[in-house]
């Protein structure tokens, strides 16, 4: 893996603004040179985790994308889930969706390095390093839209 100080890329502004948001971000980027994931548990100030199903998640991108509202998404093909990074205080909008679970402040994320697929998982839509977090009401909006289509 190349230095994240060696280039300027989205990649790379990805991985340092993630590696960024946790307590030790130098662990995280040691762990993403070893080719392994990194256990993130971000500042509470920063993000929460949204865990929704694989399929709906990949039909609410498709409608966010053009939207330029699409944030961070980690999926697992093993888990069948997806992780959607959304602002620390807009998390409680999805709470009631059916099948999607708002992970509690300081819960551990475990992903590969931006533009890296490892344990299982891989970025949907990475990070680019600008901050960008989806919006959690129109997650919420494409999810259940998403949802209503798989019926």
């Amino acid at each position: 893996m190349t230095s994240t100080s060696s280039l300027d890329t989205p990649r790379v502004r990805g991985m340092t603004w993630l590696a960024g948001t946790a307590p030790e971000p130098a662990a995280v980027l040691r762990a993403w040179e070893s080719g392994t994931v990194a256990a993130i548990k971000p500042r509470p100030d920063t993000w929460r985790v949204v865990e929704a199903p694989l399929y709906p998640a990949i039909d609410a991108m498709t409608v966010l994308r053009p939207t330029g509202n699409l944030g961070p998404v980690l999926g697992g093909a093993d888990d069948r889930l997806a992780w959607w990074l959304v602002a620390a205080g807009t998390a409680p909008l999805l709470h009631d969706l059916p099948g999607v679970v708002v992970r509690s402040a300081g819960w551990t994320l475990d992903c590969p390095a931006p533009g890296v697929g490892a344990g299982g998982r891989t970025w949907l839509h990475p990070p680019y390093g600008s901050g960008l977090l989806t919006p959690a009401r129109l997650l919420r909006e494409a999810l259940l839209d998403a949802q209503a289509m798989a019926r």
